[in-house]
């Protein structure tokens, strides 16, 4: 399996997650997450990268790079043959135009036509440029992205404080797949001190949004709790869930 997603219909790299309630919750099938392209309209569910970390619930996973970043793997997939999407000179001076003036949508999507055009490494340096910019400017999923790049190390220095930093940004506004690997790394003391509470909050959080696999981890981590510890970590969940969820725009 590919770590990029790439719409089925129109073969597009220009997809983003999508909701399932959009999809049908349920009929939602397991360990997979629903995606829309923005090319062709198109509606699919792809397999989730959380079904690599159920492969190993300790959480060595987070380690080995089974949620490696977007950009990175359409990269990689170009360099095993499949063919790149050739740049649109209009498209990007478009794009451009509105992510020179800091707009973080803009930004993202410009991110993303870069990474999906081939595998030159120029290319690959502007994807995570554009990326970068986009989560400096408020872009959730530009943050929770560029904290994965820095978490693999794929193409960026790997850099586990900077990583926690960003998915931060992210699981504090409401995004699930960051929610999910911050608790990864406060289990594992990856970029951060281990803090069995802290894991649970996150995987609380993420459990919360149906994240494959959250459960199962907090559950793991509650029994390494003292009863004190745990309406602690229930009382600073439900305060983080009543923060305001911010939903990006998505650009025409």
């Amino acid at each position: 399996m590919t770590m990029f997603t790439r719409c089925p219909n129109c073969k597009s790299f220009d997809v983003r997650r999508s909701s399932v309630r959009a999809l049908g919750a349920a009929t939602k099938p397991k360990l997979r997450s629903p995606y829309r392209c923005r090319e062709c309209g198109a509606r699919f569910w792809v397999v989730s990268k959380r079904a690599f970390y159920l492969a190993g619930v300790a959480g060595i996973a987070i380690v080995a790079g089974a949620a490696a970043w977007n950009v990175v793997g359409a990269l990689d997939e170009s360099r095993r043959g499949a063919k790149p999407t050739a740049l649109d000179a209009a498209s990007i001076a478009e794009a451009l135009k509105l992510a020179e003036n800091n707009d973080p949508v803009a930004e993202y999507r410009l991110a993303h036509m870069y990474a999906s055009a081939s595998s030159d490494s120029g290319n690959k340096k502007q994807a995570l440029a554009w990326l970068e910019r986009a989560a400096e400017h408020g872009n959730i999923e530009a943050q929770y992205e560029f904290g994965n790049a820095l978490r693999e190390g794929s193409g960026v220095l790997q850099d586990y404080e900077r990583a926690v930093k960003w998915l931060q940004l992210a699981a504090e506004h409401g995004n699930a797949d960051a929610q999910y690997a911050l608790g990864q790394m406060y289990r594992m003391g990856i970029g951060v001190p281990a803090d069995n509470a802290k894991a649970y909050i996150w995987f609380n959080l993420a459990a919360a949004h149906d994240v494959p696999g959250a459960a199962v981890q907090r559950t793991a981590v509650l029994h390494l709790l003292s009863s004190a510890q745990v309406l602690e970590a229930q009382a600073e969940s439900r305060r983080l869930s009543d923060l305001p969820t911010i939903q990006p725009a998505i650009a025409p």
